[in-house]
């Protein structure tokens, strides 16, 4: 066995356009760190990025990756948190991804890339429980020649100087 374990390679298809996986993991969510990544065994919150591959692992059941775009939302429930909510985010996306460096190799779970998501929604939760829970949305056809739609285009938005 490789050490870290890089995943288990799919053998389904993966899941249609307009299919929605639903994740709750108990804990906060893995992530984003650039001197030291959470990937990295040795990284002292690594068990936050195994929790949720183990889970997305199971969400998808043995089928492949997608290759087109994800839509993302997320709830963190805790009473506060200890990092910028967008630093979850940029975790939980390298932990649904493939990755690899000197020390891992990690397979992709549920996307090749991060920049497949093209929908977001992040929230914090006040809670007394910690968990996080997400919502992933196989978007497929539905989303592509949309762009000009979504509110991210500087043409769309009220008051924007490129209209």
């Amino acid at each position: 066995m490789l050490a870290p374990d890089p995943g288990r390679l799919p053998n389904l298809p993966p899941p249609p356009a307009g299919e929605t996986l639903r994740l709750s993991v108990d804990g906060l969510p893995p992530y984003k760190e650039r001197r030291f990544s959470i990937r990295n065994p040795r990284h002292k919150d690594h068990g936050r990025f195994l929790a949720l591959r183990e889970a997305a692992t199971r969400a998808m059941a043995g089928r492949a990756w997608v290759t087109g775009p994800v839509g993302l939302a997320m709830w963190v429930f805790a009473p506060s948190l200890d990092r910028d909510l967008l630093e979850y985010v940029g975790g939980v996306m390298d932990t649904l991804d493939g990755s690899h460096g000197p020390e891992f190799t990690y397979l992709p779970i549920v996307c090749q890339d991060d920049c497949q998501v093209v929908l977001g929604e992040f929230h914090h939760v006040r809670s007394d429980e910690v968990r996080y829970e997400m919502q992933l949305s196989f978007l497929g056809a539905e989303a592509e020649g949309r762009e000009g739609e979504l509110p991210n285009n500087p043409l769309q938005r009220t008051g924007s100087a490129g209209r």
